[in-house]
């Protein structure tokens, strides 16, 4: 259970502390940028961390083999980083190179294609000073389409103070956190078997092994929704993400009877996710087995109407079906899309 309290200024949710504390030195704070095709996008990430009003500890940027050129996209800033190049292996292999090749007692991952606001490490080193048995660091954030702010995570998916544990195997309650160096190696770090939500699959594995977290209300990160940004492809693979996540859950056995199941009904659910998806991208291919994929969708258990009913024009035509999906897809908002991948809705009227 946490509770609103205010840090220097800062509303935090946070749990008391187990015992009592004497505020520590201000720790330091090691941001991680992962680099994939962002050389239109990373100086301006970097910039946004040199004009934070307490400075990083390092700017520690991983090129996971990107096709483009990290040096041009740096320019000038290039002495500001410290750049670790290896061959490509996902966001989750390059953020864990990243960590190992640090030096602060903390570390924050900044997307290459995002900024953070100039106060954002300001409130988190607060934070620490004042809790230094706090784990982990997260913040509200602005969430952005087309360079204009429309809403914040606090309004797509709220931060929540009760339950946290069974919050977070619905829905990753927060992105982008700081998160002690030691705790997350020795973890670890970040599964790089998976592809799509390796985050909040990591996240989730330090929250039900017991880490301190804590929460600052006030949005301190720029979420910029872009298309084809990694967050938007592969639908897919967001879907056999959430199955794995799941399955690891309930594996690791540090799940109680509640919360077990809870994790055996969103197994459930996200297995039927995952073969919906799998059923949409066989029909939007084209490339056959589209019926295949869509009989246990008309047949298996747990199906609403809805899906049954696609399925069915599926078994009819598959032609017909993929010009359904065409002109839905002409339809949908890349944005939603976006947010979609994560679990979270966009209020268009909150918009």
């Amino acid at each position: 259970m946490t509770s609103e309290r205010e840090i220097d200024g800062w509303p935090v949710d946070v749990p008391p502390p187990a015992a009592p504390l004497t505020p520590a030195t201000p720790p330091r704070l090691s941001v991680l940028i992962a680099y994939y095709g962002g050389e239109d996008t990373v100086a301006e990430a970097v910039r946004s961390l040199l004009a934070q009003t307490v400075a990083p500890h390092e700017i520690v940027v991983c090129d996971d083999g990107s096709p483009d050129d990290v040096y041009a996209g740096l320019g000038e800033l290039r002495g500001e980083v410290k750049l670790l190049r290896k061959p490509n292996g996902g966001t989750g292999s390059a953020l864990n190179a990243a960590a190992r090749a640090a030096s602060g007692d903390y570390v924050l991952p900044l997307d290459v294609d995002d900024v953070f606001e100039p106060r954002r490490i300001e409130a988190i080193s607060a934070v620490l000073t004042a809790r230094p048995d706090v784990d982990i660091v997260a913040t509200d954030a602005v969430i952005e389409r087309d360079g204009e702010p429309v809403t914040t995570m606090a309004q797509v998916n709220p931060y929540p103070r009760s339950d946290h544990r069974l919050a977070m195997l619905r829905t990753c309650t927060f992105l982008w956190p700081c998160v002690r160096r030691s705790t997350l190696l020795d973890a670890g770090g970040l599964d790089e078997s998976l592809s799509a939500i390796e985050d909040w699959d990591c996240w989730l594995r330090l929250v039900l092994a017991g880490a301190v977290v804590a929460y600052i209300r006030e949005p301190l990160y720029r979420w910029r929704l872009t298309p084809g940004s990694r967050s938007s492809s592969n639908r897919v693979a967001h879907f056999e993400d959430q199955v794995r996540l799941t399955e690891k859950a309930l594996d690791e056995g540090r799940l109680d009877r509640e919360e077990i199941a809870l994790a055996d009904a969103l197994l459930q659910a996200r297995q039927r996710g995952l073969a919906r998806e799998l059923a949409r991208e066989a029909v939007e291919s084209g490339h056959g087995g589209a019926r295949g994929r869509s009989l246990p969708l008309l047949t298996g258990p747990g199906y609403d109407r809805a899906t049954r009913a696609k399925a069915a024009i599926t078994m009819l035509s598959p032609a017909l079906a993929s010009r359904f999906l065409e002109r839905r897809r002409e339809g949908t908002d890349e944005a939603e899309l976006q947010l979609a991948m994560r679990g979270f809705r966009l209020d268009r009227a909150g918009a």
